[in-house]
């Protein structure tokens, strides 16, 4: 796969089609910002609405002709298409162009290659690019001159393609067995959290909305942020103090985008797993962005493919301190069960960590349980089905304060305990 190493200068083209809910100049600036993120230069950007793709180019052969014109007149030396090209479309409109061609799995690929610092983003990410490239290996030439590290040389004959095929089919194999084995490693100290009870809140949304800085503010940490986009490719799991007496997990976790390649929800099931044992969703999404519906709906058509649509969720508008007064309080108007805070600020922290602390409250009892003290095995339970707040010790029973599941009611009913609620 290519990763943009030198200074490009590109010229973006963005296909508007009937099923596109975006419109045109939501899906440019978007697409540019893509682009820019990765170093490369815009030259410039040709959008147009495509009643019906093009078989052979994607595009109609006029338009064609008229990229060939634009890329002959200025100093171009990449194409970018905000569209997935099948393999036959790469290749005619290379050979059309006369210019590396790339569409919008590759570029987003390449950026996700630049993040991956660490050795399970890296496997999930080289996962996704060999899922993407294997139905690919179809002919020869600039394609597979761009596989790198000896897989595919440029123009191999058909038997080595067939090696390069099975090659990659089993590459395919140890990397998905390796990302389970991490996924297995997390799942201990999943599990070890579970035991203590602590509810777990895990941020997300759309890339670049915020969520890293709020994640640090949240758990006194220094995640690098950026304003460059998916700066977070690994899921971080820290322990704060929502108020007193009450601790929470959050977790901060990859940024979504608009038509988010399928390979990379694929790839990164084994991190976005973590979203399943959440108790609480904290939707982040920037405030001063000019296309909020429509990246809220992005968002939420992920979140759907990851069968997460019915989480209980708390909408969070970050970024507020960029807005002035009027624009904020029309936003409140419009989106009253929302939380607005500034991460960078601090400002309406205070009110959303009230608000989650309603949330789990709601959902977990703080009671304190009068048990004999013979019943340790009563004790041992509260330390794996609760968060065991105090204890105190006489003679013949044992005062718990705990912090427990409504689940788990039926259990301390049954055993006839001594309980009542914490003031």
């Amino acid at each position: 796969m290519i990763e943009t190493r030198k200074k490009e200068k590109a010229l973006l083209v963005v296909a508007k089609t009937k099923e596109e809910s975006w419109s045109r100049k939501m899906l440019s600036s978007e697409f540019k910002a893509l682009v820019l993120s990765t170093g490369i230069e815009v030259v410039k950007v040709v959008d147009f609405n495509l009643n019906q793709p093009n078989a052979s180019l994607y595009i109609g052969k006029g338009k064609a002709q008229e990229l060939k014109e634009v890329v002959e007149e200025k100093d171009i030396n990449v194409v970018i298409f905000n569209s997935n090209l099948n393999y036959s479309q790469q290749r005619n409109l290379e050979d059309l162009l006369g210019l590396k061609t790339l569409d919008r799995t590759q570029l987003i690929l390449d950026i996700f290659a630049k993040h991956a610092k660490t050795k399970e983003g890296s496997l999930q990410v080289e996962l996704a690019q060999l899922q993407y490239l294997l139905p690919r290996l179809r002919g020869r030439g600039v394609m597979l001159s761009r596989l790198g590290g000896g897989i595919g040389t440029v123009g191999p004959g058909e038997t080595k393609l067939e090696v390069d095929r099975r090659k990659i089919s089993e590459r395919i194999t140890r990397l998905k067995n390796e990302i389970k084995q991490i996924s297995q490693h997390r799942d201990v100290a999943r599990k070890k959290r579970q035991r203590q009870k602590i509810p777990i809140c895990s941020l997300v949304g759309y890339t670049n909305a915020g969520k890293t800085t709020l994640f640090n503010l949240l758990t006194e940490n220094n995640q690098k942020t950026s304003a460059n986009l998916f700066t977070t490719l690994d899921t971080v799991t820290r322990k704060t103090k929502i108020e007193e007496g009450m601790d929470a997990i959050i977790s901060d976790t990859v940024g979504f985008i608009h038509r988010l390649p399928p390979n990379l929800i694929e790839a990164f099931k084994a991190t976005l797993e973590e979203l399943n044992y959440s108790d609480l969703l904290l939707h982040v999404i920037d405030a001063s962005a000019a296309n909020i519906k429509q990246i809220r709906r992005s968002v939420e058509q992920v979140l759907t493919e990851l069968d997460l649509k019915d989480k209980d969720k708390i909408v969070i508008f970050n970024k507020i301190d960029s807005l002035d007064q009027i624009t904020l309080e029309k936003m409140e108007r419009a989106y009253p069960d929302s939380i607005f805070i500034s991460a960078s600020t601090g400002q309406g922290i205070a009110k959303m960590k009230e608000e989650i602390y309603k949330y789990l409250s709601n959902n977990f009892l703080e009671l304190v349980v009068k048990i004999p003290i013979s019943r340790m095995d009563i004790m041992n339970f509260f330390y794996r089905n609760s968060q065991v707040l105090k204890t105190k010790y006489d003679k013949d029973n044992i005062s718990c304060w705990i912090r427990i599941s409504r689940s788990k009611l039926p259990f301390l009913k049954k055993e006839n305990l001594e309980m009542e609620n914490l003031p």
